[in-house]
């Protein structure tokens, strides 16, 4: 029966490479008309309606588009700023105030409800004055197929990405080489790199990320959050889950960083657990001996609220350490085998530690202890500690 298994699987895959090549081949046909250009000459004032695909299955990606989103509306003076989301990651743009649709690629519920496709492909047929499908870790043949579909007055897309031709580019009227493999870019900048026809470039940004929650929310959140902690006392959340393994801190590490946090500090503990956290957390609950108030698996705009309302976030290289600075907390990142020069959040307020030679667990307690004071600036003399500044106001 395993072995059945196996051979389903690998007639499925081979029938998915087989679709997708067939797909390729029609694309290219059907827009081989196009001649990708390098250049766009558009008068900016003629750019009102501009939609933006970015549908993919990493949340903190999705949320590092937001420096593009901004700088586009910014520039433009837009009316009109659409970005098409996986259902998976609606929500990362969920609270961002530059969008003003979220066009839902849901192909489980397309399967479902073929008329939810009909409205959605009404979306992208809507009359737009510019569309952009930014890449910066693949180039995605759905998104090409989006393209080729949507009614837009100009295009720009990925001509290539490392070197690795994208084979449909000819959808595009402006097909931008992207290459990484040289370069220390951040993330939030590569998102920004495919509009640089626009005379887009990373000098009109900051790079910083934002995410708005609405007041109702904030409010419930506040008011929980204060029920739960102390007055005056500094609040630290720790996230110890990661989709990525090699990305995950200990948890005996976090157990030994919740006690010089509690014991020296007298901070208030907050251990924040995602969907797919679960098994992570339970190991780092039985470790801990201090008390802590344990988050789980709320909605996004709830976990925002309540990370707007930390002192410090303690995370691994995942999803919560981008939402923790997009609300404005001070976030120290810890990383392993992924480059914190792409992805670590920027700003003065955050902080980043890297594993050596890519294991996170080299990571010493003590270290991650002192940058947690650093970041709420509190010093250390012979006597002890004291403070400098004051705690987050909720």
């Amino acid at each position: 029966m395993k072995g059945d298994g196996s051979k389903k699987e690998g007639y499925g895959k081979r029938s998915e490479r087989f679709v997708k090549r067939l797909a390729r081949r029609l694309l290219a046909a059907l827009s081989s008309r196009h001649d990708p250009s390098s250049s766009l000459h558009i008068d900016p004032a003629a750019i009102k309606k501009v939609i933006v695909i970015r549908q993919h299955n990493q949340f903190g990606d999705v949320l590092c588009t937001v420096p593009l989103l901004r700088v586009l509306r910014r520039k433009f003076n837009l009316d009109e700023l659409a970005v098409v989301v996986s259902p998976q990651n609606i929500s990362a743009l969920a609270g961002c105030t530059y969008v003003t649709d979220l066009l839902n690629y849901d192909k489980l519920a397309f399967y479902k409800h073929p008329s939810s496709f009909f409205r959605f492909v009404r979306k992208l047929r809507r009359k737009y004055d510019l569309l952009i499908v930014p890449s910066n870790v693949s180039i995605s043949l759905t998104n090409d197929i989006m393209a080729f579909i949507a009614n837009a007055n100009h295009k720009l897309g990925p001509g290539s990405l490392d070197s690795k031709a994208n084979r449909t580019s000819s959808v595009y009227d402006v097909a931008v080489n992207l290459d990484w493999e040289n370069s220390l870019e951040h993330q939030y900048y590569r998102n920004m790199k495919v509009a640089e026809p626009l005379g887009i470039t990373r000098v009109d940004d900051d790079g910083g990320l934002e995410y708005s929650v609405d007041p109702a929310t904030a409010a419930e959140v506040r008011s929980m959050v204060e029920r739960m902690s102390r007055t005056g006392v500094r609040r630290v959340a720790l996230h110890a889950g990661a989709g990525k393994p090699p990305n995950r801190w200990d948890v005996a590490a976090f157990a030994a960083l919740s006690e010089l946090l509690h014991d020296r500090l007298g901070a208030d503990l907050f251990i924040t657990e995602g969907p797919m956290d679960h098994e992570v957390i339970e190991r780092l609950a039985a470790l801990l001996t201090v008390p802590f108030v344990r988050v789980r698996n709320s909605a996004i705009s709830f976990v925002a609220a309540f990370l707007r309302q930390m002192d410090v976030v303690v995370t691994n290289d995942t999803g919560i350490m981008h939402l923790a600075a997009a609300v404005g907390t001070s976030t120290l990142s810890l990383f392993g085998p992924t480059d914190p020069l792409q992805w670590a959040p920027l700003g003065k307020n955050h902080r980043f530690i890297l594993g050596r030679g890519g294991d996170i667990n080299t990571i010493e307690v003590s270290k991650v202890f002192d940058s947690v004071m650093k970041l709420m600036k509190i010093s250390k003399d012979r006597n002890g500690f004291f403070l400098q500044g004051e705690g987050k106001t909720p």
